[in-house]
């Protein structure tokens, strides 16, 4: 399939006389977006006032990029998996936000309070960026801060949405899902995240067992951290579950655990104490109950920690994980239990009495300086004329001295034409282009650049 005379293998990357791709997939993003309004709105040449009309504000807008609109997790099916486009590492960003919203399917709600997660999955590798506690039948929706991992949010992303239910009928959910990269000049940036630990719902780490001690599931790792890195985060999901055990753990029992970083620790009481007040209210069943890390209808708070003084740059440093000690009596575990005597029952079972464990997911994450400015460098409004007729796109300026350098790009960001723009007007032929969306970049000699959003 052609688009504007070239073929998909023939269109170049992004380039306008040394202008940085990132700057360019800022305007992409924001033309999708604006489009997407637009063409809810408005039809026809209506829509191409639209396009126009917004063309100033671009570089005021929000990136939003939807993943999963009302997808049906239902009759048993547990995940599905997206593949997204995100902005590329140079555009600079000061926030990720992750939108996470469930509805009530036609077969209505699976009824009890689920784990559900978001991973994106990578060739080496999965990373948990958000853990959410599902409701107890209702709907809900939430805003998650998924910033440290915006390294992982480039370019072209997989994403799963995950929900731990066993309901075989038409009961289930409906999950939305959105990213909204905020554009700001942060001092520092997130360029690296290692994973040290993670399980997930279906892997579980036993709490309290003597014959198979947690402490095997969290290995000291080894990790190298480069002198360019100014901060090092220490970041994980951490919740407890199971009840009916000494202490009540691992749900209900509060616990001190520490992430311990060349021999220093750095403790964090594990435990809830809001969730009376969660705004998802009210609910049924016991979701005003305090939690360890964690109430049914929000999403889990993130352990991050600033482990900075603690590193050596340029070396290789140890990073390893403390959970309270603890045994559970009351369990099958303990040789010594007796049902009935030294506690109700012994034996785990699918009621009040389930097995003590913990979900973690845990990473390093590396801050450096910003390396450069990818957003704003467009300047004030489009200081040319254009109009639109049966061959093309014709542009004219205000004054004609100075040689402007051009280039047409589609939403992917690729560059299908460019050239130099010398005299007063500059006629750019797009009969061949397919309908879409396209925009017109235009650079001048002060390294001012404009767009021209364009609509076949």
């Amino acid at each position: 399939m052609q688009s504007c005379g070239l073929s998909q293998a023939d269109a170049a990357e992004p380039s306008l006389g040394g202008l940085r791709r990132g700057a360019i997939w800022g305007w992409v993003l924001n033309l999708r977006a604006t489009w997407h309004v637009a063409h809810r709105r408005v039809g026809g040449m209506l829509r191409y006032a639209a396009l126009l009309g917004v063309t100033a504000a671009l570089w005021a807008q929000q990136w939003e990029i939807p993943i999963l609109d009302r997808a049906p997790l239902v009759g048993g099916k547990q995940d599905t998996v997206v593949t997204i486009v995100c902005p590329p590492a140079d555009v600079l960003v000061e926030q990720v936000v992750l939108s996470y919203a469930l509805h009530r399917p036609p077969g209505g709600w699976d009824p009890w309070d689920r784990i559900a997660y978001v991973n994106v999955l990578t060739e080496q590798d999965t990373f948990e960026i958000a853990r959410i506690m599902t409701p107890y039948s209702r709907e809900c929706g939430w805003e998650i801060d998924v910033t440290p991992f915006r390294p992982l949010l480039t370019d072209t992303v997989r994403i799963r949405a995950f929900i731990l239910y066993w309901a075989s009928g038409p009961q289930g959910y409906l999950v939305s899902l959105r990213l909204r990269f905020v554009p700001g000049q942060p001092e520092l940036v997130p360029y690296r995240v290692v994973r040290l630990w993670a399980n997930d719902a279906l892997r579980r780490w036993p709490y309290g067992n003597p014959k198979d001690p947690i402490e095997r599931y969290v290995p000291p790792r080894r990790l190298f951290i480069e002198d360019s890195a100014l901060a090092v985060h220490f970041w994980a999901l951490l919740t407890g579950h199971g009840q009916g055990n000494t202490d009540n753990a691992a749900e209900f029992s509060q616990k001190t655990h520490a992430v311990v970083v060349n021999g220093e620790e750095y403790p964090r009481l594990l435990w809830r104490d809001d969730c009376a007040q969660n705004p998802c209210r009210p609910q049924a069943g016991t979701w005003q109950y305090n939690r360890a890390g964690w109430c049914p209808g929000d999403y889990v708070r993130p352990w991050e920690e600033d482990i900075t003084a603690s590193v050596r740059r340029g070396d290789s440093n140890t990073i390893a994980f403390r959970f309270q000690p603890y045994i559970n009596y009351c369990s099958p575990w303990w040789d010594s239990c007796v049902s009935g005597i030294t506690c109700p029952d012994c034996n785990f079972n699918s009621t009040g009495h389930t097995m003590p464990w913990y979900m973690m997911s845990a990473y390093a994450v590396l801050y450096r300086r910003a390396a450069g400015q990818s957003v704003g460098e467009h300047r004030g409004a489009v200081p040319v004329e254009f109009v639109q007729d049966q061959y093309g796109i014709v542009l004219r300026r205000r004054g004609s001295a100075s040689v402007w350098q051009w280039a047409l790009v589609n939403l992917l960001g690729q560059v299908l034409r460019s050239g130099e723009w010398h005299g007063e007007s500059l006629r750019i032929p797009l009969q061949q282009c397919a309908a879409g969306v396209y925009a017109v970049l235009l650079k001048t000699p002060q390294q001012q650049v404009y767009v021209v959003p364009w609509v076949p």
